[in-house]
């Protein structure tokens, strides 16, 4: 049976990687091949590139024959059409086709979406598409003619204003939530955590399970990219009575509310839904049973972070039981 999957931002290159380091051979039509291609889309021996790298393109800096001319050296083949807006990859029989130029904007900062598909149909059919394509080689002659008229691309907008860079949109189904400490908000503010509390709750039909909470004096980041009802979170809790940092059961995210709390500031609630009988894990333990899963969170207090690749997302809910009760190892 064929598969198809949704792809996004870090988990759409991760898959382009993968794929274009594990097939055998490799086809690309990219529009676009920006500084830094080679190395994003490290094809090889014996695939095929097929790219504008026409005067037009490569004067504008959109694509840029340095890193034609790596591939080149690596005995890719390269193809040039004029006016190509395509995006797709096929590696072996799995068809990638995506919004993503092959650049270090296209990885870091802009918003991309692609689908992979191993259905035969349409493999077959990208590859046509692709072969009727190449008709034009690219030459050392040609090649040549490209680099003397390459110019390093001047961005307005899509990303960068001003000196400053967008926030791409991340999407994830689980968030490590670090740097809390337990703590309760201050009794004058009680009554009206409380009442926001009951008004999640009820407005999401919680029923036999706890409603928790995390609160700040700020607006955080991550709160933009949270999905409501969807997202998961793994909190990493210091209980200062006794200087213990432990790893709370996954819950998951109901709302991010605010209110104000005088002298013009808001604090900033998130409500999440928990298992009644959730148990915590040691800092300790927790460090150690996701080192082989996520090794860069193996630390004392780990940061905030999304964990958009959904295997290991998985992997670490899978520390609990769906009762939240802490996972016997396997």
């Amino acid at each position: 049976m064929a598969t198809t999957r949704f792809l996004s931002n870090a988990s759409l290159w991760r898959e382009i990687g993968s794929h274009a380091d594990s097939a055998s051979r490799v086809q690309a039509a990219i529009a676009y091949f920006g500084t830094g291609g080679a190395d994003l889309l490290p094809l090889k021996k014996g695939d095929t590139l097929l790219v504008d790298m026409s005067l037009g393109a490569v004067s504008g800096g959109a694509t840029n024959p340095k890193e034609i001319r790596r591939l080149m050296k690596r005995e890719v083949q390269v193809f040039s059409r004029a006016g190509l807006h395509a995006k797709f990859m096929l590696a072996g029989n799995t068809l990638i086709v995506s919004s993503a130029n092959v650049s270090g904007r296209s990885r870091t900062t802009l918003d991309e979406a692609g689908v992979l598909t191993t259905d035969v149909a349409a493999v077959k059919r990208a590859r046509g598409f692709l072969e009727r394509l190449c008709t034009e080689p690219v030459r050392d002659e040609y090649l040549k003619k490209c680099l003397a008229a390459y110019r390093t691309p001047r961005f307005v907008g899509g990303g960068r204003r001003s000196g400053t860079r967008r926030r791409r949109d991340v999407q994830a189904k689980l968030w490590i939530i670090g740097g809390l400490v337990y703590g309760d908000v201050p009794e004058k503010e009680r009554e009206t955590v409380d009442r926001l509390t009951r008004k999640v709750a009820k407005s999401n039909k919680v029923k036999e399970i706890s409603v928790g909470e995390m609160h700040y004096p700020h607006k955080q980041g991550y709160f933009d990219n949270l999905r409501l009802g969807e997202d998961w979170v793994v909190c990493s809790v210091l209980n200062g009575d006794n200087d213990v940092r432990f790893a709370e059961a996954p819950a998951r995210v109901l709302d991010v509310i605010s209110y104000p709390r005088g002298r013009g500031k808001r604090r900033w609630i998130v409500f999440v839904e928990k298992a009644a009988q959730a148990q915590d894990m040691p800092m300790r333990n927790f460090r150690s049973r996701v080192r082989k899963i996520v090794p860069k969170l193996d630390r004392t207090s780990p940061r905030t972070r999304a964990i958009d690749d959904e295997e290991q997302a998985d992997a670490i809910l899978r520390l609990w039981t769906h009762a939240g009760r802490i996972a016997k190892k396997r």
